[in-house]
C-alpha cells in the first residue's frame, strides 16, 4: 500500500474498484474462450495482477475495455501454450436433482434442463460456426457485456465495424439456426 495514510494508493483503489465490477464478468468471458473454470480464474487473476501494474491514471479511463483486451490475450497465450481446447463432455455437467423432490418433479425439472441445454448446446454450436472475428465479438459484447466502443478498443477495430460483425453474426446465426429448425421437422 502506500508510504501515508492519508495518500491513497491510486493501484489498489482502482484494483478494488474493477475487482468488484468486473471479476465475474471476466471470468464468464474467459470461460467461454477457454471451456475451463480453474484455467480462466487464472487469465483472469493474471489480469487483475497487470492491472495493479499499471498506471492508474493511464488505464482508470478506459479499464473496461483495457481488462477485457489483457484477459482475452492471456487466454490465447494459455490456448496457444497448451495447443488445445478442453471441451466439456456434456455427461459432466448432468446436473444433480436435490434428495427431498419427488421423483415426479426431479424428472421434470431434468428434462426441461435437458431442452434447456440442448438449446444453447445447438447455440454454441451454431456461434463456433461462425467466423473467429465474429465469434470473438459476440463473445465480448453477450458474455463480457462489452460496448461497441469498448470492443473496439479491446480488438483494435473501429465502432461501425463492430457493428457490422454483430449484425452479420446475428444474421448468420439465425438462418443456422432456422436451417437446423427445418431439418429437424
Amino acid at each position: 500500500m502506500s508510504a501515508s495514510p492519508r495518500i491513497p494508493d491510486l493501484a489498489a483503489q482502482l484494483l478494488r474498484r474493477a475487482l468488484d465490477e468486473f471479476e465475474v464478468p471476466l471470468t464468464r468471458y474467459a470461460v467461454s474462450i477457454l471451456g475451463d473454470v480453474e484455467r480462466a480464474r487464472d487469465a483472469v487473476q493474471d489480469t487483475f495482477i497487470k492491472l495493479h501494474r499499471q498506471d492508474p491514471e493511464a488505464v482508470e479511463a478506459k479499464v473496461k475495455s483495457w481488462l477485457f483486451t489483457v484477459c482475452r490475450n492471456r487466454c490465447l497465450d494459455i490456448l496457444k501454450k497448451e495447443k488445445r481446447m478442453i471441451a466439456v463432455d456434456d455427461e459432466q455437467i448432468a446436473a444433480v436433482p436435490e434428495e427431498r423432490d419427488d421423483p415426479a418433479r426431479a424428472m421434470r425439472r431434468s428434462e426441461d434442463r435437458q431442452q434447456v441445454d440442448e438449446h444453447l448446446r445447438e447455440l454454441v454450436e451454431r456461434i463456433e460456426q461462425l467466423p473467429p472475428r465474429q465469434r470473438e465479438v459476440m463473445r465480448l459484447k453477450f458474455q463480457g457485456d462489452l460496448s461497441y466502443k469498448e470492443i473496439a478498443d479491446a480488438l483494435d477495430i473501429t465502432t461501425s465495424n463492430v457493428g457490422f460483425l454483430i449484425h452479420s453474426a446475428v444474421k448468420r446465426l439465425r438462418s443456422l439456426m432456422t436451417a437446423t429448425a427445418e431439418v429437424g421437422a
